[in-house]
């Protein structure tokens, strides 16, 4: 029997800072930056970093 293979999706968008593409692994999301600091081959072409921004609620005042 063959071991089914996991399929992830990844979304770009184009920002003022450049394009990032966002996606998501196991419940955790990432975003995927090009490095524009690289000098080297040995350094990355792009920079992954965790997503761990979380909305702010507009209404402090309600209560449930």
């Amino acid at each position: 029997m063959s071991e089914e293979k996991k399929k992830y999706g990844a979304w770009k968008k184009e920002t003022t800072k450049g394009i990032v593409i966002n996606f998501t692994i196991e419940g955790k999301r990432y975003s995927m930056w090009e490095n524009k600091y690289k000098d080297k081959n040995s350094h990355p072409d792009y920079q992954i970093y965790e997503d761990t921004y979380v909305m702010k609620s507009e209404n402090k005042d309600l209560e449930f």
